[in-house]
């Protein structure tokens, strides 16, 4: 469809669409690959709401009442945007084996969108961007069990920013940075990067499960700067760490070690604006992160 053409979403259209919410509120937990077939039908939806073009056609007297409100608070856009929002909002009471199928079924929906072209339509990008969208939604209201979830969402951002299209790039490089910061900032970070030592010998199969988790929100950074070609890539890498760093790098324990190799691999840079990025977050460590860096990190 073209966009400049005008969409008109009638009773029966609005109707269906608040039964179809209804049913994933109350089947989440056994939809399964079948939240493709809603997500693709919420991704429409998007589109619609944002589109200049598009309307409600008022017929029932409900209807109609609802559309004319002047505050515009009760139209059925704002309701069914509403109801968009909170679907995804509500992931954090679902079982994490339904998550993780939403989660799929987001990846899904994106990749199908994707191509090895650089030239996507507008449609494309748009149903891209609502995949990306929603996973940082369930993210962020799922911090309290991120590790469940983290690796699929770290894939998915690692494999858009690895596309030729650079919309893309930039879409997901400043996803991720919200995704990180999000997750280093939770308190489910603080408390599972800050656990006494030495520990006892109960706590060691849990301090491994720790230090492997912030090795993992923290490897997309890494793997972008040291296996992706494009600078726009590289330094958005970089820009995401020294954000982490500015903000939350009192948090860090374990990924030391990949943070340093990844700031001794700047110096290698040509580019006057890659080594002038890494210089920062060097000098925020050197001014603020020096305490709370590992001694055999310091003598490598």
């Amino acid at each position: 469809m073209d966009q400049r053409d005008s969409i008109i979403l009638t009773p029966k259209n609005v109707q269906a669409l608040r039964t179809l919410f209804n049913v994933a509120h109350r089947l989440h937990n056994i939809l399964g690959p079948s939240w493709v077939l809603v997500l693709e039908t919420l991704a429409a939806l998007d589109r619609t709401i944002h589109s200049p073009h598009a309307s409600t056609q008022e017929v029932s007297a409900s209807v109609s009442r609802l559309s004319r409100d002047t505050s515009g608070q009760y139209s059925d856009f704002h309701i069914l945007s509403s109801l968009n929002s909170q679907l995804f909002e509500s992931s954090a009471l679902m079982n994490v084996a339904a998550v993780k199928s939403l989660l799929s079924a987001l990846h899904q929906l994106s990749s199908q969108h994707i191509s090895g072209n650089s030239q996507l339509s507008g449609q494309q990008i748009g149903s891209i961007a609502f995949s990306v969208e929603r996973m940082t939604s369930i993210l962020v209201n799922n911090l309290h069990r991120v590790e469940s979830i983290w690796d699929q969402i770290a894939a998915h951002h690692l494999e858009l920013a690895n596309c030729p299209n650079p919309q893309l790039r930039n879409m997901a490089l400043d996803s991720l940075d919200h995704s990180i910061c999000s997750v280093v900032g939770s308190e489910k970070f603080q408390g599972i990067s800050s656990a006494p030592h030495p520990l006892k010998e109960y706590q060691l199969v849990e301090e491994s499960e720790t230090r492997s988790f912030e090795y993992a929100v923290l490897s997309p950074l890494v793997i972008l700067y040291s296996s992706n070609k494009n600078i726009d890539v590289q330094m958005g890498a970089l820009k995401i760490l020294l954000h982490v760093l500015e903000r939350h790098g009192e948090k860090l324990s374990y990924s030391w070690p990949s943070i340093l190799h990844m700031l001794r691999a700047v110096a290698d840079a040509s580019e006057k604006d890659v080594i002038s990025l890494g210089f920062q977050s060097v000098r925020v460590i050197m001014n603020e992160g020096l305490a709370t860096i590992p001694v055999q990190c310091l003598d490598e």
